[in-house]
């Protein structure tokens, strides 16, 4: 089911989000290419910089413009069909413009694009030799930039194309579908209404959509993948490949901290998951999370949570907001019995401190200098009761030199050959040893990991095995 953001009270919401809106959609507007294309009629430069701005000051306009986004956002990150992701991409494309035509192009290369979707408005299908403005879908494609033009005359239409000229066009709008700096596509809707015009606000929801609808035609692309090759009996090592791609290289940019990292599946596919993200606001966001079983099923479900989760931090700034929106997303598409912990930890570098939300997960370690606690669960796990309201720890102060330590219970309940658990308490212990000797994060993870191993007896593990150091510098 959809998220749906409700319509009032709206406004005050609204300007909250403004600095995230204008965060995700850093256009490069001032670029220009080595070669000028001839010239095209398009707003003026000034004018382009203010289609950052999403929100117009008109409160109907605004509550409606975010959920759009939000509503969006929510269905292309829970439907990983590659075909009905596309579908809805033009669908959504032709709502938020009200173009007459929508065209998707796949492809990185202007000479070559393919055309997988075009219709009109009325949502038929356009078929035959298909014309769109080619000059302009170049310019965004080499240029990565979101782009429009409104046609004044015959001669503006001869500048932007023979097609523009001969369809009689008065507005033309496309955006770049990009996905981790690759271009996958393209998405062009266009108008012969002379009194259609798009405007800043209208480029810019469609550019924060497509950036969006990037992402999910990437992970339906990979999706598709995997399932080609599932029928080829390679579904287990593809479903592996997949779920390492997806997963987050450590941070090594994060000021004031260092994080280390160390993960590894019981089997060649795993439940455990984890995240990292900086958020709009310049805060850190840090994810560790479990769901039940083992395998493809529970693979798969930890992306769609990880990608979810990522999309309301680019939007949200509450973590407890953040986490009830993902349990009752669990709620509405999962199959009762199914269920996942999770540990959500914002850490703030200009402030140092941190709050968490702790959905039934195993709890954070802290390790300072006046001792070593654990802040235990604000909450159920996720999954299982709808409604649910989450809430978030009172903030906690932070000073340098103190360990943070995040695990799954793969990790304390490493059993030894006499079946005797490596322990919640030895973990801590061993945690805050590592934090006295002024270990560095990747160095408390290495001997942490050396010592289950011992405990262990093998290099093999029963359940996936996931944890997270993160020290103040």
């Amino acid at each position: 089911m959809a998220f749906r953001v409700p319509r009032s009270p709206w406004y005050g919401a609204a300007r909250c989000l403004l600095l995230e809106f204008r965060w995700q959609m850093k256009w490069p507007w001032q670029k220009t290419p080595e070669s000028a294309p001839p010239p095209v009629a398009r707003q003026p430069v000034k004018d382009a910089m203010s289609a950052s701005t999403i929100l117009t000051g008109d409160a109907m306009q605004d509550s409606r413009s975010l959920e759009i986004l939000l509503d969006t956002i929510a269905a292309v990150t829970a439907n990983i069909d590659l075909d009905s992701v596309l579908r809805d991409i033009v669908d959504r494309s032709l709502q938020v413009t009200n173009a007459e035509r929508a065209i998707l192009l796949l492809g990185d290369d202007p000479d070559h694009l393919t055309v997988r979707i075009a219709q009109d408005k009325e949502r038929q299908t356009l078929s035959g030799e298909l014309q769109w403005s080619r000059s302009l879908v170049r310019r965004c494609l080499e240029e990565h930039v979101a782009v429009r033009s409104v046609v004044q005359s015959d001669q503006e239409a001869l500048e932007l194309g023979r097609s523009v000229y001969d369809l009689k066009l008065r507005a033309v709008m496309c955006a770049p579908m990009r996905s981790k700096g690759r271009t996958v596509g393209v998405i062009y809707v266009d108008s012969r209404a002379v009194r259609r015009e798009f405007s800043a606000r209208d480029l810019a929801l469609f550019g924060a959509i497509s950036a969006q609808l990037a992402i999910s035609v990437e992970n339906a692309r990979l999706h598709a993948d995997s399932l080609e090759k599932v029928k080829l009996q390679k579904d287990v090592e593809i479903a592996r490949r997949i779920q390492q791609h997806l997963l987050p290289t450590v941070p090594r940019d994060w000021g004031g901290f260092e994080i280390g990292i160390r993960y590894e599946a019981a089997e060649q596919a795993s439940g455990d998951t984890y995240d990292c993200v900086e958020m709009p606001d310049g805060r850190y966001a840090i994810m560790i999370g479990d769901v039940t079983g083992h395998g493809i099923g529970a693979a798969l479900l930890t992306h769609a949570v990880q990608a979810a989760l990522r999309s309301y931090l680019e939007l949200i700034d509450d973590a407890a907001t953040v986490i009830t929106k993902v349990n009752q997303r669990l709620v509405d598409s999962v199959e009762t019995g199914n269920f996942m912990s999770l540990l959500l930890i914002i850490l703030d570098p200009k402030k140092g401190t941190l709050e968490y939300v702790n959905a039934g997960h195993p709890g954070l370690v802290v390790c300072q200098q006046n001792g070593i606690q654990v802040l235990e669960k604000t909450g159920m796990v996720l999954g299982v009761v709808g409604d649910q309201v989450y809430e978030a720890s009172p903030t906690v102060k932070l000073e340098p030199g103190d360990v943070l330590f995040l695990h799954t219970d793969g990790v304390d309940e490493a059993m030894s050959p006499d079946r005797a658990v490596f322990g919640v308490e030895r973990l801590q212990q061993l945690v805050g040893k590592q934090r006295r000797t002024g270990a560095a994060a990747n160095d408390i993870l290495v001997e942490v990991e050396r010592q289950i191993r011992n405990h262990v007896g093998s290099d093999l593990l029963e359940d996936d095995f996931t944890m997270i150091a993160v020290k103040l510098t």
